[in-house]
């Protein structure tokens, strides 16, 4: 509809700074139209009544409206507007003084003060106003003196009455294409502003959660490189003075588990970055090749644990995602159940589930480890949070797991059970 009407009443080239300005217009080329419509129907209808009055003060009419049209819609619009106020005033003038005020011609001096407002807005509103002032002095000036440049007709009664109905009818449709013009802007208008409300409102809270994740970065960040580092300063100057190859040998042990751990925080780093600065790249993922290269990686953490994998994942079992984020929450959770397992237990195990569910992937990590405490549960995918004593890492694994999952539009729940083991449920929908 929209485009109909600009096609209508504007040239394709002709642009706007607002949409303000493209409803004026709009309107513009309407009441020129208008003018056209209601000058041509009173020719023919006066003719058809045979009524000689004054046609040529119609045919003046209706050549203003052709050039206010085509001033409009060329881009000339407040050339466009005056001539359509400026003349329609006129022309109201000589008709409602003429008959006497009895056809209710002078009705229109509403409409085109209204339309003055309407068409002019708040940065040209002193036309308007004066447009308005020269409605009210042009009514009282033939109201009072009875004044017509146009010499008096003397119309018959069905004529003036007919006239009144026509009037009336063209006056309040007209009145009411404006309002509702107005209104509809108003309406967009006000739209547009929840709409940038609603995007400020969700970038103040992007904002305030990125400075507080940054605070948290900074100082754990700070923590987390150097402690390590200290660590490895500590256990050179032990073995600088140390003369015993074995000490010296387990100090470079003790070294190389820092330095180990310092490069595992710096890789975490780096998939936290990426995550949140690189869009997410789709491509056919097979799910049981992902997780076995997987486990083929942690091969080194379960060196000294007695764990059985459980693998349940069909081998033609494939889904459109970023391979990437897929890898780090499944080396997460993966590396997770194999670090916090239970050595208490006879038999420890990891349970590998995956299918197909609406519209996406269903990934099940299950263990028998050590479990979660409850009071931990609610936090354990903060940044840099530590839910066991036995944590050694950044606490950024389950961090980056809860971003990368949102990330790729999906959801993940948590259920767990200290002394009983732990259950984290991913779904991953079908890009």
């Amino acid at each position: 509809m929209s485009y109909s009407l600009r096609s209508i009443f504007l040239d394709h080239d002709v642009e706007f700074t607002s949409m303000t300005r493209y409803k004026q217009a709009i309107l513009t080329g309407f009441l020129a139209v208008m003018c056209l419509v209601i000058s041509s129907f009173y020719v023919v209808y006066n003719l058809l009544n045979d009524v000689d009055d004054a046609h040529s003060i119609f045919y003046v009419f209706i050549g203003s409206g052709i050039i206010a049209y085509y001033g409009n819609r060329i881009g000339h619009h407040l050339f466009a507007k005056l001539v359509v106020l400026g003349i329609s005033t006129l022309v109201v003038f000589l008709f409602s003084a003429k008959a006497d005020f009895r056809t209710d011609t002078h009705f229109f001096y509403i409409l085109i003060s209204l339309s003055g407002f309407v068409l002019f807005g708040y940065e040209r509103i002193w036309i308007a106003i004066m447009l308005s002032i020269t409605c009210i002095g042009l009514f009282y000036y033939s109201f009072t003196t009875g004044y017509s440049p146009l010499p008096d007709s003397h119309y018959p009664e069905a004529y003036i009455k007919s006239n009144q109905i026509i009037n009336f009818i063209v006056a309040l449709t007209t009145a009411s294409v404006i309002v509702f013009y107005n209104v509809q802007l108003n309406y967009r208008t006000e739209q547009a502003l929840n709409r940038k409300q609603e995007e400020i409102t969700s970038q103040n809270e992007v904002l305030t959660k990125t400075n507080t994740e940054l605070d948290n970065f900074v100082y754990s960040t700070s923590h987390d490189l150097r402690a390590p580092l200290a660590s490895v300063m500590g256990l050179i100057n032990i073995a600088r003075r140390s003369n015993d190859i074995n000490e010296m040998r387990h100090c470079m042990d003790l070294m190389s588990s820092r330095v180990n751990r310092l490069d595992d925080f710096i890789h975490e780093i780096i998939d936290f970055s990426k995550n949140s600065r690189t869009d997410v790249q789709q491509e056919r993922v097979q799910i049981n090749r992902i997780v076995h290269d997987i486990l083929d990686n942690l091969k080194h953490a379960s060196a000294g644990a007695a764990i059985d994998f459980d693998i349940d994942i069909p081998d033609n079992l494939y889904l459109n995602t970023d391979t990437s984020r897929l890898t780090i929450i499944l080396n997460n959770l993966i590396g997770n159940a194999i670090k916090y397992s239970d050595t208490n237990k006879e038999n420890s195990f990891v349970r590998i589930e995956a299918a197909k569910a609406d519209n996406g992937l269903a990934i099940s990590i299950n263990d028998n480890g050590i479990g979660i405490e409850r009071e931990h549960q609610p936090r354990i995918f903060d940044m840099f949070y530590r839910a066991s004593e036995r944590s050694k890492g950044s606490g950024l694994g389950l961090y980056l797991v809860k971003e990368s999952v949102k990330k790729l539009d999906g959801s993940i729940y948590l259920r767990s059970k200290p002394g009983v083991g732990t259950t984290f449920t991913v779904m991953l929908p079908e890009n």
